[in-house]
């Protein structure tokens, strides 16, 4: 009998000290991409939004719209160029601004999305804040200043320390490391991808 109970409260103590399934370390999906780009429009609209929608208690994004950008020119004189034109630095600089001003991250994805659904980038954001409800004075602040330059500059410089260096668009790592089959699977399907590398139990 004594025992049995022993092995009881070994049991129970197991259990209870075993991390829970939510206590699982989230997975971490950060994407570099393009406001014009077919690809990073497929890819957020069809996978990216719906999985984070569902996956969102398990799932860390770190979205940052720049992708084929470059600086031309040097010093106070460099301007951006971007690969589908001015129109797309447009729409990158306000996706930009819109992911440090809407600190609701529910709004920001909606925001995003919309914009991405749209296909007109930047002449869609009045109507996509309202889809996403909210307010687009400091947005539109930080797009029409110095401000939203900066921080597609700031993109830029973390792009470039990338290793390996990105080639595609939308780039995609998970957890920080990137692999160019996890890049394919997580194009078709980035559940599966998410749910293959968290360490609890996926939803």
């Amino acid at each position: 009998m004594e025992g049995r109970i022993a092995i009881y409260l070994s049991l129970v103590s197991l259990f209870a000290t075993a991390p829970a399934a939510s206590e699982a370390a989230k997975v971490k999906v950060t994407v570099f991409y393009e406001a014009l780009c077919p690809d990073s429009r497929n890819f957020i609209t069809t996978q990216l939004y719906p999985v984070w929608n569902e996956l969102k208690n398990i799932t860390e994004l770190d979205i940052n719209a720049y992708g084929k950008a470059h600086e031309q020119g040097t010093g106070d004189e460099s301007t951006l160029r971007c690969q589908h034109g001015p129109r797309e630095c447009a729409a990158n600089a306000m996706l930009t601004c819109a992911k440090k001003y809407i600190s609701d991250e529910q709004k920001l994805m909606d925001f995003t999305n919309c914009l991405m659904e749209k296909k007109r980038g930047i002449l869609s954001a009045t109507e996509c804040a309202r889809v996403a409800g909210v307010g687009l004075t400091d947005v539109a602040r930080c797009h029409h200043t110095a401000e939203g330059e900066a921080l597609q500059r700031e993109i830029g410089e973390r792009q470039r320390q990338l290793d390996p260096s990105l080639y595609y668009v939308p780039w995609i790592l998970i957890n920080d490391d990137f692999t160019e089959n996890q890049l394919t699977a997580a194009q078709a399907n980035l559940r599966e991808v998410i749910c293959e590398v968290y360490e609890g139990e996926c939803p």
